[in-house]
């Protein structure tokens, strides 16, 4: 077998597996959206738009969790919203921008409001 060959079955390989991923329902997930958060500044707070699984492509999509079926307070969108949270939520530090002063944060901790750089836990604020 030529080495082409072999590398265009790992890469069908590679594809199949992750299309044999299954996502979990936006009940399972624990999603939820707020409409009164539609117009919030998503750049602050636990929203889907600041999640690493988060992708803005034709509507809102995300790498666990489906976008169909209903939330868990009964709404049905067929997107993931940007004002959206669910249990997987996990930071895009990159998207973020800390709004927490100095004086919320302990003495011995820096904290960079203009780029979340540093990753500042609950266990940092007082």
């Amino acid at each position: 077998m030529t080495k082409i060959t072999q590398k265009i079955k790992e890469a069908i390989g590679t594809a199949d597996n992750i299309s044999k991923f299954k996502k979990f329902s936006k009940l399972k997930a624990s999603y939820v959206e707020y409409d009164r958060f539609s117009d919030s500044n998503l750049h602050e707070g636990y929203f889907c738009y600041n999640c690493i699984y988060w992708i803005n492509t034709s509507g809102g999509k995300c790498m666990l969790v489906e976008d169909e079926g209903p939330d868990v307070l009964g709404n049905v969108s067929d997107v993931i919203a940007p004002h959206g949270c669910c249990a997987g939520y996990e930071a895009n530090f990159n998207k973020l921008h800390d709004t927490r002063s100095l004086s919320d944060v302990d003495a011995g901790a820096s904290l960079d409001t203009e780029k979340n750089k540093e990753k500042i836990t609950t266990a940092d604020v007082k």
